[in-house]
């Protein structure tokens, strides 16, 4: 449980740094939106908190059952977002980023799942 605890935050961390600073890299900043720019910082900053969130979890798993508990629904409500943009908003080449991320919302989603009944029998 450790181990993917810390592999959500990890996750996190890229999602976070690629919405706060990657979005000036990845895209040109005149072709953002001041509104599309200020729900990028917005869900960065809530990415990082995720990260610190899970990455602190991790050291005792058994204490923090409810953020595994918010990890486990933040995986499969990733999991059900990313279908929904491969199968119907984003053109191919570009639902690849959220093909990327549904293989490793649902490998997180599988393994979390997987691991709470060993977590909650220690206790």
């Amino acid at each position: 449980m450790s181990v993917l605890l810390r592999i959500a935050a990890a996750v996190s961390l890229i999602w976070a740094a690629l919405l706060l600073a990657g979005k000036y890299y990845l895209l040109a900043p005149q072709s953002l939106a001041p509104l599309t720019q200020a729900l990028a910082n917005g869900l960065g900053s809530a990415q990082l908190v995720l990260a610190y969130l899970f990455w602190s979890a991790a050291g005792a798993p058994a204490a923090h059952r409810r953020t595994i508990y918010g990890a486990i629904m933040l995986m499969a409500l990733n999991t059900a977002n990313d279908l929904y943009q491969m199968l119907a908003l984003l053109p191919p080449r570009q639902a690849l980023v959220s093909l990327a991320d549904l293989v490793v919302s649902m490998a997180l989603l599988v393994g979390l799942l997987e691991a709470l009944p060993r977590l909650l029998r220690r206790e």
